[in-house]
């Protein structure tokens, strides 16, 4: 990956190649959690099923729904680079007090570790954005690399949690997770120069002093609040979805108040696609929450005499995104450079139909189920890579969407928007999961749950391939709003 990473480098503006590694090792810490959090609660926690659905449904609202505010803070009272650091900081403190056996630590390390989740994401995205001109092409690049190098921290994480995991050994991984966002704090430290802000109002400011402290504040009360709401996570859930409303009211407003014709267009075709965005993300978020529980319980996850981890399973989407993101990045600039028109409209329809044809392959797995009700893993194995490949083309392209659509005084608070409407499908993901996970007499058998899961899994399938078909009809329309044009300039 360095010397493929820095081939592109060399087209790419100074820093890109940093913020790949940053990337990487960041995500880590946050990969452990996402692939291991839901068992960890059932197994080690003892918590029952719906409060597990529930909190995880929360993290995953939360850690998406709060970038929003890394948008808002980040660039306007702190440095992107500087409020980075300090997310990294509050994640490892996070992993260090999750591993603690009282439930008072537990709460305290999820309150931090979101607390740092919800802050940097937006901050790295918006380092990378600020790189590049609004319609430098350059940036699907870049952004497909670092997908890519997101998907790798992935993949190294679960392949550890899977095997600490095998021996319930929590603690010690919780903890070695942290170790690569210590390493990300110096890859940013050593490019710190190459990562200042460019044209944020922090940058722009003469007296920063009383930014900085009504940042840091901000952070403190962030911590206390999340840590009241991860003792209620079933309500908690429920103030990002209707958050993202606001958000988009907020939007739609600032949309109409725009005196570009432009940019206003340019807002109205960004709010179509996070809309369709919502179905991608409540689908793809099912992994760490319902998808996870059904893998532990309903699959057949034995090769001879050795088990296979559930966070193995999980490896699949990264490694699909991992092999196709260089080749498909090679591909739309191939394209472009021969006249081929490759739209936001096509790319956000194909990910919709993938995802949507992922999921309605399990239900298909379980109609081959085996006597006692367990699902043959190559069934899983297939919906996982058909996941993966979907999330290829609205994942990194997504980001990428902002820095083309968004107005450069709103390109914070809309990538933050954009991470929100993850939020928005992890909190909807909790819904689903209770519905798969529920069961009218306690038996978590197969054999009593199966239906139960094959349904919602139909019932998400369909309306992922329908809204693909939809936004698909609406292709003119948004190709219109974006002012995209029928073959791109020459190659860079």
């Amino acid at each position: 990956m360095t010397t493929l990473a820095a081939k592109y480098g060399q087209k790419m503006p100074s820093g890109t190649v940093a913020l790949i590694f940053v990337q990487l090792f960041s995500l880590i810490s946050f990969a452990t959690i996402y692939s291991t959090l839901a068992i960890y609660c059932s197994q080690s926690l003892h918590l029952d099923d719906h409060f597990t659905t529930s909190l995880i449904a929360m993290f995953l609202a939360f850690n998406y729904g709060l970038h929003l505010l890394g948008g808002y803070v980040g660039g306007r009272f702190l440095s992107y680079r500087a409020l980075f650091i300090i997310s990294m900081v509050c994640i490892a403190t996070g992993c260090y007090l999750i591993t603690t056996p009282t439930l008072h630590g537990f709460y305290s390390g999820i309150a931090f570790f979101l607390t740092g989740a919800g802050l940097n994401v937006t901050c790295l995205n918006c380092m990378v954005t600020q790189l590049f001109q609004p319609d430098d092409k350059r940036r699907e690049t870049a952004f497909l690399w670092n997908y890519s190098s997101m998907n790798l921290g992935f993949f190294i994480a679960n392949i550890i949690a899977g095997s600490f995991q095998l021996h319930s050994n929590y603690r010690d991984l919780f903890l070695l997770s942290g170790l690569g966002n210590l390493i990300a704090i110096v890859l940013v430290a050593c490019n710190w120069s190459k990562l200042k802000d460019i044209q944020t109002a922090y940058q722009l400011a003469t007296n920063k002093v009383p930014r900085v402290i009504f940042g840091v504040t901000l952070i403190v009360a962030l911590f206390c609040a999340l840590y009241r709401l991860v003792e209620h996570p079933a309500a908690s859930q429920n103030l990002v979805i209707y958050g993202t409303l606001f958000v988009f009211a907020i939007l739609l407003v600032l949309s109409f108040a725009e005196k570009d014709i432009i940019s206003r267009q340019k807002m109205h075709a960004y709010l179509i696609f996070s809309v369709a965005a919502i179905t991608f993300w409540t689908i793809a978020l099912l992994v760490p929450n319902g998808l996870a529980l059904f893998l532990e319980r309903n699959v057949d996850r034995h090769i001879f005499n050795f088990t296979i981890p559930p966070q193995w399973f999980f490896n699949i989407n990264p490694f699909m995104i991992m092999l196709g993101a260089p080749p498909l990045a090679a591909l739309f600039q191939w394209l472009r450079r021969k006249g081929y028109k490759v739209s936001l409209t096509q790319q956000f329809s194909a990910a919709l139909f993938l995802m949507g044809a992922g999921l309605l392959v399990i239900p298909l797995g379980i109609a081959f189920a085996n006597a006692d009700g367990f699902v043959p893993a190559a069934w899983i194995t297939a919906g996982y890579a058909l996941q993966g490949t979907g999330e290829l083309f609205l994942g990194p392209i997504g980001y990428a969407m902002v820095g083309q659509l968004a107005p450069a005084r709103l390109r914070g608070v809309m990538m933050g928007t954009w991470m929100m409407v993850s939020g928005m499908g992890g909190a909807i993901t909790g819904i689903v999961s209770k519905w798969a996970t529920y069961s009218t007499t306690g038996d978590l058998s197969p054999l009593a749950t199966n239906y139960t899961y094959g349904r919602v899994f139909i019932l998400l399938g369909i309306t992922s391939v329908l809204v693909a078909v939809i936004l698909f009809r609406l292709r003119p329309l948004l190709d219109r709003l974006i002012r995209e044009p029928e073959a791109t300039q020459p190659p860079l």
